[in-house]
Parts: C-alpha cells; sequence; structure tokens
C-alpha cells in the first residue's frame, strides 16, 4: 500500500459523522460572523447557508442517514423541525440569493445573522452542545 492510500484509508470520513458535522458547521459560522463583521456583506448568505447546510446534515447523521442535495435537506427540515425554525432557514436560503445581488447595504446580511442566531440556538438545545462559543 503507498502512502497516499494509508492516508486517505486512515483520513477517511464517513460523511454521516455528526461531529465532523458539527465541526463544519463551527468553522463556517465563524467564518459567516467574521464575514459579517467586516462587511462582506455579499458572502454572508452563502456562508450562512452552508451553516444550515452541516446542522441538517449533523441531525440526520444522528440516525446514520446522509442527504447529497439540497431537495433532501429541505424534506428533512420540514418534517423534522418547527415551523419556526423553517421560516428562518427560508429567510436565508432566500437572502443567500439575494445578497448576490443586492447585499452591499448590509441590512440582508444583518437578517442572516438575526436567523442564525434562532437556528443555531435551536440546534444547541436539540443536540445538547454549544455551537457558538462567544471567545470566537
Amino acid at each position: 500500500m503507498t502512502k497516499w492510500l494509508k492516508f486517505v484509508t486512515i483520513t477517511k470520513i464517513k460523511m454521516g459523522d455528526f461531529h465532523k458535522h458539527i465541526k463544519l458547521a463551527k468553522e463556517k459560522l465563524l467564518a459567516t460572523l467574521t464575514a459579517y463583521h467586516s462587511e462582506q456583506h455579499t458572502v454572508v448568505g452563502d456562508l450562512g447557508t452552508k451553516v444550515i447546510e452541516q446542522l441538517i446534515e449533523a441531525d440526520a447523521a444522528r440516525s446514520n442517514n446522509h442527504f447529497g442535495d439540497h431537495r433532501s435537506r429541505h424534506e428533512h427540515a420540514s418534517n423534522n423541525f418547527p415551523t419556526e425554525i423553517n421560516k428562518a432557514m427560508r429567510r436565508i436560503w432566500f437572502a443567500y440569493g439575494d445578497l448576490g445581488y443586492d447585499g452591499i447595504n448590509g441590512e440582508r446580511a444583518k437578517a442572516v445573522i438575526k436567523n442564525l442566531k434562532i437556528i443555531i440556538k435551536f440546534f444547541e438545545e436539540r443536540f445538547g452542545i454549544e455551537i457558538y462559543e462567544e471567545s470566537n
């Protein structure tokens, strides 16, 4: 076995891994907040969407499921999360498209952050873990 193959075998990460998705969600959340505070408003929606995707994947991973497409994530969210959380998610998903064209003033980015707070609180309670750490 070559060194590369050993590396790939050892570092292979199961996509349905709850902890991996949480780690990715935290990383993307930090990047979202950094972009927001740096007034890089047009990328906040994109990054916020990625945070949501990882949290949905983490939730699915608890049942050993993994989604490879947006539609499956949307269906999982609709079937498993309260209406308030689904509305907050939709606000971010829709802001993502708007921010690319009309995000310079920061109002839509601010709405993304507001809705991410709602979503993060929900998942912290659902999973019993801290996702956003104030020290970040």
